[in-house]
């Protein structure tokens, strides 16, 4: 009998669902978002997130992004008085939607991020 774990990720990504093997639970917002390249600071792109993890975000960016780039993203957070700044690099693309996965994020940081998934997490 082998594995059957990469047939459901597999038929999860074909169906357009997420699989089993994320690591943080993901929730649904809509947020601005500025990106700044960590190699060009004066490189600025804006987007789209649309939904939130302790891990990082997805979001939709009208820009060709290549994997593993390192960017600044500042985002506003539902129930935060001030816009969150993290370091994020791009893991996952389909079309012009893209996975960012938070990098050396402060303490600080991580606390109002986790504080405010589990606020989500509460509404439903």
């Amino acid at each position: 009998m082998g594995d059957e774990s990469g047939n459901r990720h597999t038929e999860a990504a074909a169906a357009g669902r997420p699989s089993d093997r994320r690591r943080a639970t993901r929730y649904q917002i809509e947020a601005g978002m500025v990106a700044r390249s960590a190699g060009n600071r004066s490189r600025v792109i804006r987007g789209r997130i649309v939904d939130l993890s302790q891990a990082g975000v997805s979001a939709v960016i009208a820009a060709d992004l290549s994997m593993g780039e390192v960017f600044e993203i500042e985002f506003g957070l539902p129930y935060a008085s001030k816009p969150v700044r993290i370091e994020a690099a791009i893991c996952n693309r389909e079309g012009y939607r893209y996975g960012l996965e938070f990098v050396r994020a402060l303490a600080a940081q991580q606390e109002l991020i986790n504080r405010t998934c589990a606020a989500l997490a509460l509404l439903g």
